[in-house]
């Protein structure tokens, strides 16, 4: 006879949807240039900025990595590590999803907390590590906490249906295949295994996916391939251009984009920088 397991009850009421400022955590992507390491102050700082300019305190923003940064100062937050060491090009995106899944529950979830929420904001590969974390932790997997609390989650470039496939060759013949490449890629069992449809919190969870089409390591389509409450799709703009490093930078000015909430995609008009719709995102309790 089968037996289902049920991921266990939160402990406590969860917490009502509403707009305001709250703890953000920022995931970051893949690193491309050969250290293993990301600096997370770095990687976000205009991010940072701009929610810092909008009255969120530097105790409200957080970081989150899974690279060993051989500085030795990274500026992240937390970073993975397990009984094997710190994470590198190699570690599963599900180790690293039940790595920062479990932290999240820890520090905010859990009963002991009060059952804080929180919002995400993470870019590229970043987003799929959000994305397994709450796949696994609906499915009740082992070794992932029984509940999270996160309200918001934007993914800016993500590669939801796989990473380019010129971006995944040059993945693999500078890394020598790692794990990380592999998972990526169109069809993996990794991508295969997560439901189009992005899984929820306790709480419930409003999902914004955004992506453009200048962007050559993640397709504008993959970008916006799941289905999410909310997406953007930004277009050449001659000289204004958002590439995939500028979906986690741009803060300033307009560019030509089109909205999807429900039913068909807008007109492409002029539309605020992706950090700035990453703000309104998490922000309120739905964007427009």
């Amino acid at each position: 006879m089968a037996i289902a397991f049920v991921a266990a009850a939160p402990a406590n009421a969860a917490p009502a949807r509403s707009n305001g400022r709250g703890t953000v955590i920022f995931v970051h992507g893949f690193d491309p240039d050969g250290t293993a390491a990301t600096n997370c102050r770095e990687y976000w700082s205009s991010a940072i900025n701009y929610f810092k300019s909008k009255r969120y305190t530097d105790s409200q923003l957080k970081t989150y990595s899974y690279y060993k940064n051989k500085s030795g100062s990274d500026g992240c937050t937390w970073r993975y590590k397990d009984s094997g060491g710190y994470g590198t090009r190699d570690t599963s995106l599900t180790a690293v999803a039940r790595s920062f899944a479990n932290r999240v529950y820890n520090s905010y979830s859990s009963a002991p907390y009060g059952g804080q929420k929180v919002d995400v904001v993470a870019h590229s590969m970043g987003g799929l590590v959000v994305r397994a974390a709450l796949y696994h932790v609906k499915k009740g997997t082992d070794g992932f906490p029984p509940y999270l609390y996160i309200e918001d989650v934007v993914t800016l470039g993500t590669p939801h249906n796989g990473a380019s496939g010129g971006q995944l060759a040059l993945c693999n013949a500078a890394y020598g295949f790692p794990a990380q490449c592999k998972q990526m890629a169109q069809g993996s069992d990794f991508l295969d295994n997560l439901p189009v449809t992005p899984s929820k919190s306790a709480m419930g969870t409003d999902w914004t996916a955004v992506s453009s089409y200048d962007d050559s390591t993640v397709s504008a389509s993959s970008g916006t391939w799941i289905s999410a409450q909310h997406k953007l799709q930004y277009n050449d703009s001659g000289d204004k251009e958002i590439s995939h490093t500028a979906l986690k930078s741009h803060k300033n000015g307009t560019y030509r984009a089109r909205i999807k909430n429900s039913g068909s995609w807008s007109s492409y008009a002029d539309r605020t920088a992706p950090v700035v719709r990453a703000y309104q995102a998490v922000y309120y309790k739905s964007t427009q």
